[in-house]
């Protein structure tokens, strides 16, 4: 219920005019690039912030909200101070900028590092089924549409 995701070609391909099956494909391209730009941002973070990289998943997604916002901070702190990342040992990071995908020596031995196993059913609010979920999302994409690329 968190992400924003392309509309499918189906979901094109049922566009009752031209003009919104165009907005349709424009708002794809857009989110395609925003996407892009945070895959890379959160490379350029996990290069200098090696927490990051063996984080692993996690059960409190409100915690990890935190911690992101909190290193983003600091990351920004660094930056303003001239900070050399590349001095920092094991720093990582890409010729293309992108630390996320680096190689990780260490990748494999660290599996779910600090993590705690979830036990128990997810707390869903009752109403929040699959079908509900698909419908708000669907009812989300539309609004975001509209206001991106008005008729």
């Amino acid at each position: 219920p968190y992400t924003m995701r392309p509309f499918s070609e189906p979901e094109i391909t049922k566009a009752l005019v031209n003009d919104q099956l165009e907005r349709m494909r424009k708002f794809n391209q857009r989110l395609s690039s925003v996407r892009i730009s945070a895959e890379h941002a959160f490379g350029v973070l996990k290069g200098r912030f090696l927490s990051l990289r063996v984080m692993g998943p996690h059960d409190n997604v409100q915690e990890i909200y935190r911690v992101i916002e909190a290193l983003m901070i600091l990351h920004n702190f660094c930056i303003e101070h001239d900070d050399q990342p590349e001095d920092i040992y094991d720093y990582v990071l890409r010729l293309d900028g992108d630390a996320d995908n680096a190689e990780d020596p260490d990748e494999e031995d660290s599996g779910n590092f600090g993590c705690e196993d979830i036990i128990g059913e997810a707390q869903i609010l009752g109403h929040e089924t699959d079908s509900w979920l698909k419908i708000q999302g669907y009812r989300k994409q539309i609004a975001l549409l509209n206001e991106l690329f008005p008729i």
